[in-house]
């Protein structure tokens, strides 16, 4: 720990020297965008409350960083004008400067996938894929891919699928009549990361698999650029054979036809609220929004993105997995058909002759056994058996086709729903943290374990809120204003530790005050039980973000990097799972003893 402060001091004492993030007039080298995070936000004059208001902005609404000083940003209005907002209330992105409706959808690549509710094995099945079935990708970390299957939003184990680019794909100028030269190349490892950054302290987006054929869109030293999901992604040149460069002459460009496939497409909403875009792409512009149950007509389908018209008569665009589509059929079909079903997802399952564990089996079913749905009580379906016969299955053991809610049974997940978690990655920016033996920086570690654990506490329905998103500096007294703002019921602050005896290891939980001690206990030993590491304990700090805080506050040093051994564990994507499995359990273990 004593090193660890000494670099801290360090490095605060080189940014005041050479103003490094806090520069009046510092222009951001790259395009960022800045997602409003709070429901109403006052953009003011200059970066600081005590400058007047100029405007407000709302909740979802995206704008361009064109400028940064401490601990504000300057935003370009779609006004024309510009003005300040506080970082610590948005969310930051990175934006192609030539954006793109490109999507990509994921190739299951085993029989009977698991689609979970969450990115975890403890999250209910909610449905399978079997090998070669396709979904749309929505985004991936590590381990676990977010997928779109049959109306319903849920995550896969990444190492089984692998990802399927949208064809016509292109960064090019619309109209261009001069050829274009692309570089492509395949793939030579078993499965390789694809990352946001081209270093290995990049986040793994997903993976590639051995002769996949990619289309390199930039070069950085050993690094090369390609378009994964629809958004930039880097892969190591290393891995990668065969590259060639191939002209490719556009098309002129044409009217597109009318698809005979969209005319009678109803699509119902599935998302609580689904925003309608001037484009098809995340980056368009919100024209509109819907609720559940909204159904639209579909004029046009373009890669995972569809066209409507609003009752207003604006025509916008919407995420089509966020639609349960439906050929709206003429009234003269036969009866019974596109009639709802249930699958089986598990073997032996048990039919019983009424809607509760207390009534008798009356048959059993296997995996991937599908009948018809005749009603929904409660958490129960009530189904067509063979032989004209009726029966009941549990909701929580079976998929369901078309706009069923999906019936889940309580798990952890009930301790976590709607609760508003902080989630505090450490250090960021010119604060670099601890380093380790072999280059390990403790801020991207820091990133990579809070971005597994959010993407879990989301997933069981909590309000959950990061200090960063990004590398960039966030100072001590922003994080814990941004506990206070959002008045919230937990505060984790995620950081590694290090020291100048390589034989020190071990995860460790601080607190300061009494409320925090129940929460750092809870966690300690979930972590501990899940990682395997050595219980150091938990025990107090006297760290700001737990100090000032007057919500229940926990700092984790989840292992040491200055311990050889231990900094390659925790570099390991196993150990990345395990780790944040146990910050999740921990919280959850906290408020269902609350």
């Amino acid at each position: 720990m004593l090193q660890k402060i000494l670099k801290l001091g360090l490095a605060f004492l080189l940014a005041i020297l050479f103003s490094v993030t806090t520069t009046p007039g510092k222009l951001t080298t790259a395009q960022t965008i800045a997602v409003i995070e709070t429901p109403v936000l006052n953009v003011r004059e200059g970066p600081g409350l005590s400058y007047g208001r100029t405007a407000q902005v709302k909740q979802g609404e995206k704008y361009t960083i064109i400028e940064r000083k401490n601990e504000w940003v300057k935003l370009q209005l779609s006004s024309g004008k510009t003005g300040w907002v506080a970082s610590w209330l948005i969310k930051e992105n990175q934006s192609n400067s030539s954006p793109t409706t490109s999507s990509s959808t994921v190739v299951s690549t085993v029989d009977g996938l698991r689609f979970r509710s969450g990115p975890g094995t403890s999250f209910q099945v909610i449905g399978s894929l079997n090998k070669g079935n396709e979904a749309g990708f929505i985004e991936a970390n590590e381990n676990w891919t977010k997928i779109s299957l049959n109306g319903h939003i849920g995550w896969v184990s990444t190492q089984f699928v692998t990802t399927k680019q949208a064809q016509g794909s292109t960064n090019s100028s619309q109209g261009s009549n001069s050829s274009t030269t692309k570089k492509t190349g395949t793939i030579t490892a078993s499965i390789l990361n694809v990352r946001d950054q081209p270093h290995l302290q990049g986040k793994i987006v997903g993976k590639l698999k051995q002769n996949a054929t990619i289309t390199i869109t930039n070069e950085r030293e050993n690094w090369l650029e390609i378009v994964f999901g629809g958004s930039p992604a880097w892969i190591h040149r290393d891995f990668v054979a065969g590259i060639s460069s191939t002209e490719e002459k556009p098309s002129q460009p044409s009217a597109p036809p009318q698809n005979p496939a969209n005319q009678g497409k109803i699509g119902t909403v599935t998302a609580s609220s689904l925003n309608v875009r001037d484009s098809g792409s995340l980056s368009g512009k919100i024209v509109g929004s819907l609720k559940q149950g909204n159904k639209v007509t579909i004029i046009e389908e373009i890669n995972n993105w569809s066209l409507i018209t609003l009752s207003n008569g604006i025509k916008g665009w919407v995420a089509s997995w966020y639609l349960d589509i439906q050929i709206d059929t003429p009234a003269t079909e036969a009866p019974g058909s596109g009639q709802t079903t249930v699958k089986i997802l598990y073997n032996g399952t048990n039919i019983r002759s009424g809607s509760s564990t207390s009534d008798s089996v009356v048959a059993r079913a296997n995996e991937g056994d599908s009948f018809a749905m005749i009603a929904k009580e409660g958490d129960w379906y009530k189904i067509n058996l063979p032989g004209n016969k009726i029966g009941y299955v549990a909701g929580w053991i079976v998929s369901v086709n078309g706009t069923q809610n999906i019936v889940e049974r309580p798990g952890v997940n009930q301790y976590l729903k709607g609760k508003t978690i902080v989630i505090d990655p450490g250090h960021g920016g010119n604060d670099s943290g601890a380093i380790g033996v072999s280059g390990t920086y403790e801020k991207s570690l820091n990133l990579r374990t809070a971005g597994m654990v959010v993407d879990k506490l989301n997933a069981s329905g909590a309000n959950v809120v990061m200090t960063r998103n990004s590398d960039n500096y966030v100072s001590l007294r922003s994080r814990v204003s941004i506990s206070h703002y959002r008045n919230a019921d937990a505060f984790v602050s995620i950081h590694y530790d290090s020291i100048n005896d390589r034989n020190v290891r071990g995860v460790t939980s601080y607190y300061y005050k009494n409320i925090d001690v129940g929460l750092a206990s809870n966690i300690q030993s979930e972590l501990v039980k899940n990682t395997g590491f050595k219980d150091r304990q938990h025990r107090q700090g006297n760290y700001q973000v737990l100090r000032e805080n007057r919500n229940p506050s926990v700092l984790l040093e989840l292992g040491f990097i200055s311990n050889p051994t231990e900094e390659y564990t925790v570099n390991t994507n196993s150990f990345q799972e395990n780790v944040s499995n146990g910050i999740y359990y921990g919280l959850a273990q906290y408020f269902k003893g609350k």
